[in-house]
């Protein structure tokens, strides 16, 4: 490696100049070392900025959200009424609606029900006891067209339906009667209902 030689233009200056050429040095680091400084106060600055503007932002939207009242539902609430005395509704011979009431095979002997008719099936419940059974629509015997028939078949082993009802309407309402065959081929009344689409029989007829 070769040595460092003493360089000749710097040997040829005298002191003053030596000095002063030290002092230029200086003052250009230094300057350079200002602007340094000063750019990094500006980087500071603007961050600062960016995180109060964050926080201006932030509070903005939190008072906005709170000042903005709820939105309204579009719908307005209302009550279903139903006309319990309007004639019941009627479909492939059968009747269509959900009727409810007290069912009762004798003096000591009633309990509640419902049944939801959809035409030509309809479907019994009896909420007290649990037996669920499903009506077919039967067809009518000659004379009597006003008496419209459902055959009944359990869909549960708590109850036990073998015969058929026969519904009649009257203002509205459902007279019912729940008939059996006996062993001499004869029909024997065996539990009685009148039926109504009032809401609350409705509500209090399907409860236990």
């Amino acid at each position: 490696m070769p040595e460092n030689m003493p360089d000749a233009h710097n040997s040829n200056l005298s002191n003053q100049q030596r000095v002063e050429k030290a002092e230029s040095s200086n003052q250009n680091s230094f300057d350079q070392y200002k602007g340094s400084k000063t750019v990094d106060r500006w980087m500071w600055i603007v961050g600062v900025l960016v995180v109060v503007l964050a926080v201006v932002a932030a509070l903005f939207a939190w008072i906005r959200s709170n000042a903005e009242p709820e939105p309204t539902p579009m719908v307005e609430r209302g009550v279903v009424e139903v006309d319990s005395a309007s004639p019941v509704k009627r479909l492939d011979g059968g009747f269509v609606g959900t009727f409810a009431g007290e069912f009762n095979a004798g003096p000591e002997n009633a309990w509640n029900g419902v049944i939801s008719f959809a035409g030509t099936t309809a479907m019994l419940v009896y909420p007290t006891t649990g037996c669920q059974a499903l009506l077919t629509l039967m067809e009518p015997e000659a004379g009597e067209e006003s008496v419209v028939t459902y055959d009944t078949q359990a869909l549960n082993k708590k109850c036990v339906t073998d015969g058929f009802w026969e519904f009649e309407e009257d203002a509205g309402q459902l007279s019912a009667q729940y008939f059996e065959e006996s062993a001499a081929g004869e029909k024997e009344l065996k539990a009685a209902a009148s039926l109504t689409r009032s809401l609350d029989d409705l509500v209090k007829n399907s409860q236990q």
